[in-house]
């Protein structure tokens, strides 16, 4: 039996800085991937599954700049599972909620020239 993929949108790689805020502080971390659904991300602190976040990504542009694309969301995996002392980073699964439409274009622009 092989794995049968259950995203509906195309992911990238992509290192962008990501802000969030929402679990028990505000932090910055680092991207691993994204889609136009969702982000997976490190964290340098444990996020509980089910906490909903508030994001500030910063998409590179072509001309050099970066725009900000903002939205809310809601952690769908970590990983560890658990808080553990001797983790530095966890990988945080966030599944968008709600991204207004000037953060949508950026982030689908972004995806599509990875993916051309």
């Amino acid at each position: 039996m092989g794995f049968k993929e259950k995203r509906k949108a195309k992911r990238v790689d992509a290192r962008l800085a990501i802000t969030l805020s929402g679990g028990k502080e505000k932090a910055e971390g680092e991207t691993l991937n994204i889609s136009t659904n969702g982000v997976y991300f490190q964290s340098p602190f444990f996020v509980e599954p089910l906490t909903k976040l508030r994001l500030e990504l910063m998409i590179p542009q072509p001309d050099g700049r970066e725009s900000a694309a903002k939205c809310d969301g809601i952690v769908v995996r970590v990983e560890p599972e658990r808080e553990d002392p001797s983790v530095d980073k966890y990988n945080v699964a966030v599944f968008f909620t709600s991204i207004d439409k000037g953060s949508q274009k950026v982030l689908t622009k972004y995806i599509m020239s990875k993916i051309s």
